[in-house]
């Protein structure tokens, strides 16, 4: 009875070990570094973009934007002090439109610079999450100067999204935040979503 015992026990510590070693990787898989998180999700964009336009191909496009982007955060960071003064509404309503104007914007860019050479420079930690250091060289044209594009990332719901973008030092949230409270000030927030609209009906109809 005690040898049986003793067999079970050698055979049951090994399964328990090779049980803990198949869910260490899982756990890794499931949760990138930030670089890591932006290099793929950069070449899965890149790679659709190169593809023929298409329903499925665009679907793909929206649904990995989604997953990088962090709408909420820069909506509400890009408002800054005039948010808390609106509606949930008009928070939801300036929101979507946001989202897509940012959508737009960002896959202008990266068809710029799909033929590019994009080196990662690193992550360091950021006032809020990491910042992810890139450079993007041109392959065709040795004289033009590279670019330095940055991303803030942090959590949201235990997966990293990106809530600012910094291009030759300049942020995407803070130019956003300079020019709405300029409109607002000057003649409010309806205007300011009056000239939004207009800008995404232009985009989306070329």
């Amino acid at each position: 009875m005690k040898a049986l015992k003793m067999i079970r026990s050698r055979l049951l510590f090994p399964l328990l070990l090779a049980l803990a070693a198949l869910l260490l990787p899982v756990t890794a898989l499931a949760a990138p570094s930030p670089q890591t998180f932006v290099n793929q999700k950069h070449v899965q964009l890149t790679a659709l973009l190169k593809k023929p336009k298409s329903a499925a191909t665009e679907k793909k496009i929206q649904r990995i934007f989604d997953q990088l982007l962090d709408y909420h955060s820069l909506a509400k960071h890009s408002l800054g002090e005039y948010w808390d003064k609106r509606s949930d509404a008009e928070r939801k309503d300036f929101e979507n439109v946001l989202e897509r104007l940012v959508r737009n914007a960002y896959r202008k860019n990266l068809r710029k610079t799909l033929d590019y050479k994009i080196d990662y420079k690193g992550e360091a930690k950021a006032k809020e999450g990491y910042l992810v250091k890139t450079v993007a060289k041109s392959r065709t044209n040795a004289r033009e100067d590279p670019v330095s594009i940055d991303y803030t990332l942090h959590k949201v719901d235990g997966k990293w999204r990106v809530y600012d973008i910094v291009t030759e030092g300049s942020s995407l949230v803070n130019n956003y935040r300079s020019q709405f409270r300029r409109i607002i000030k000057k003649k409010g927030f309806d205007d300011l979503m009056s000239r939004m609209k207009k800008k995404l009906d232009k985009e989306e109809a070329s």
